[in-house]
């Protein structure tokens, strides 16, 4: 994970901030040449895919269609985001949908695990329910040994908000 820093461009190495690889864009080809791995469903996910260690995921809309935002939210202790708010945090054009990190002792497993099947306890990322397309999401993963999961996920979300102007679609914050 941890790449050296230098001039990154002239190398052809994937763009570094504090010795973390980044994307050179927001699309699955990027993110699979970064070693992001699964792209599998989200909502259904087989589990046993899933890693236990730490690392960081993303859930992709690999569609240029303008999903509608539903006024309930399937996570039923959570209060609902106000539909028109939700259009307002709609980025056209942005494949990655959300970014998160998993720690913890079952890291990926547990987390992304919790997160496919809609746990209650699972806060983050919540404005993907209230998508008609949840369905069509895809997740995927990347294993950070040697790296803070957390350390990453800040990274990716500072260099998306550098090239889109805001955090990913239902990341309420960095």
């Amino acid at each position: 994970m941890t790449e050296a820093t230098g001039d990154a461009s002239s190398a052809g190495l994937p763009e570094t901030t504090d010795a973390i690889a980044l994307p050179a864009a927001w699309n699955r080809s990027e993110l699979e040449r970064l070693g992001f791995s699964g792209f599998v469903p989200l909502v259904g996910m087989d589990r046993s895919l899933l890693p236990r260690r730490h690392g960081v995921y993303v859930v992709l809309y690999e569609s240029e269609e303008r999903p509608a935002f539903l006024a309930s939210n399937v996570i039923t202790k959570r209060m609902p985001y106000d539909p028109v708010h939700l259009e307002g945090k709609w980025l056209m054009g942005a494949y990655v949908v959300y970014i998160g990190k998993a720690e913890g002792r079952e890291g990926l497993h547990t987390r992304v695990g919790a997160f496919s099947r809609q746990a209650e306890n699972h806060s983050g990322g919540r404005a993907l329910w209230q998508l008609d397309i949840a369905g069509d999401l895809l997740v995927a993963w990347l294993e950070t040994p040697g790296e803070s999961a957390l350390a990453v996920e800040k990274s990716y979300l500072e260099a998306f908000k550098a090239e889109h102007g805001s955090y990913p679609f239902a990341n309420r914050r960095g």
